[in-house]
C-alpha cells in the first residue's frame, strides 16, 4: 500500500477546505488536501453566485451579518479576479410586508453594514427591465463571485506553497493508535488503489458530506442538509444583484454572473448529499418569484436548473432551526 506522510491532512476540497489549506500552506504546515470529486461538484460550485453584503441576515442573524461583511472584504482583497462588483439591492414590492424595509435598515446599521436608500426612479434609470411598482429600493455592498475561478485559484496556490491537492481521492476509514487518529486510508477512484496518509492533525471540510466522515471517526456530528435549486436565465437582463426586502425566503434573489442571471433559492429538507433531484414546482416557483421584480421572467428562456446541499448543524430540541 503506497504511503504518505504530512502534519496536515485537509478532508474536503470546497472553499472551506481548500481556504484552510492554503492558509496551513502559507504558515509553513505540511499539507495534503483530498477530494472525492473534482474542483466545484460540491456545495461551493452549486450555489448561485452571490458574495454576501451580510445584509440578508441584517435581522435574523447580526452576528454573521458582520462576520459576512468582513469576508466581503477580505474576498474582494485576495480574490477580486473572482469577483464581479455588481453591487446589489434590497427592493420592496407590493407582496412584502409594508413595515418590514425601516426595520431591516435599522438592523444594517446596527450590524455596521453599508446600506442606504436610493429613489425607485434612479434604480429603473439603472435597471430598466425592473418592475416599475417596487415600492422602495436600498443600495447594499453585494457582488457576484464565480466559485470556479476562486477554487482553480486556491488549489493553483496550494501546489505553488508546496501542498498537495488530491482529487478523486475518497476518505474510506481512519486508523488509530492509542486512542488517537493517526492515518486515513484513502481510495483512488480512478484506479481503485488504496493510499494511507499519516497525519499530526486532519480537518474535516466535508460540507454535507462531514457527518459521514465524522462517522468514520467515530464521532456523532447531526447535520440538517437543505436542497437550494437555483435557474440560470439564458440572458443577462439586469447588471445588479436583486434581494427582495422581506424576512429570508425561497425566491428571493437574482444574481447577474458571467452571462447570465441566477435566479435562487429553494431549501428543502433532504436526507443525504446526493438528493439533489429537482421539481418541475421548485422552477415554476422561483420564476413566479422573480417575476415581482423583473416581469417577464415566467416567459424567459432557461439556460439550465441545478442544486446544492447546504450542510448546517441540526439544532437541538430547544434551538430553532439554523438560519440560510
Amino acid at each position: 500500500m503506497p504511503r504518505l506522510s504530512t502534519e496536515l491532512l485537509v478532508i474536503g476540497g470546497g472553499a472551506t477546505g481548500l481556504g484552510i489549506a492554503w492558509d496551513a500552506c502559507l504558515r509553513g504546515f505540511k499539507v495534503v488536501l483530498i477530494e472525492q470529486s473534482d474542483l466545484g461538484q460540491g456545495t461551493s460550485g452549486r450555489y448561485h453566485g452571490l458574495l454576501h453584503s451580510g445584509a440578508r441576515y441584517a435581522i435574523t442573524g447580526p452576528s454573521l451579518a458582520h462576520e459576512c461583511a468582513q469576508e466581503n472584504a477580505i474576498l474582494r482583497r485576495i480574490a477580486s479576479p473572482a469577483i464581479e462588483d455588481t453591487g446589489g439591492y434590497f427592493l420592496a414590492t407590493p407582496a412584502d410586508p409594508l413595515h418590514y424595509p425601516d426595520r431591516w435598515l435599522g438592523a444594517c446599521k446596527q450590524a455596521g453594514l453599508q446600506a442606504e436608500e436610493v429613489g425607485v426612479a434612479e434604480l429603473l434609470r439603472r435597471e430598466p427591465r425592473l418592475s416599475p411598482r417596487i415600492s422602495r429600493a436600498f443600495r447594499v455592498h453585494d457582488a457576484s463571485l464565480d466559485s470556479f475561478d476562486l477554487l482553480h485559484m486556491l488549489s493553483g496556490s496550494i501546489l505553488k506553497a508546496g501542498g498537495q491537492v488530491l482529487l478523486h481521492h475518497r476518505l474510506v476509514g481512519f486508523i488509530r493508535h492509542g486512542g488517537a487518529l493517526v492515518a486515513a486510508e484513502i481510495e483512488d477512484l480512478r484506479s481503485a488503489s488504496v493510499l494511507r496518509i499519516a497525519f499530526d492533525l486532519a480537518i474535516n471540510a466535508g460540507g454535507p458530506w462531514a457527518g459521514q466522515i465524522a462517522n468514520l471517526a467515530g464521532i456523532h456530528l447531526p447535520l440538517a442538509l437543505g436542497k437550494g435549486t437555483m435557474v440560470a436565465m439564458a440572458s443577462r437582463p439586469v447588471h445588479s444583484v436583486l434581494n427582495r426586502c422581506r424576512p429570508p425566503s425561497d425566491g428571493d434573489i437574482i444574481v447577474p454572473i458571467g452571462s447570465v442571471a441566477v435566479l435562487g433559492t429553494t431549501d428543502i429538507p433532504v436526507s443525504h448529499p446526493r438528493d439533489m433531484q429537482i421539481q418541475d414546482q421548485e422552477v415554476d416557483a422561483l420564476l413566479s418569484e422573480a417575476e415581482m421584480l423583473l416581469p417577464g421572467s415566467t416567459h424567459a428562456r432557461i439556460l439550465r436548473a441545478w442544486a446544492g446541499i447546504r450542510p448546517l448543524l441540526a439544532p437541538s430540541a430547544d434551538e430553532d432551526a439554523p438560519e440560510t
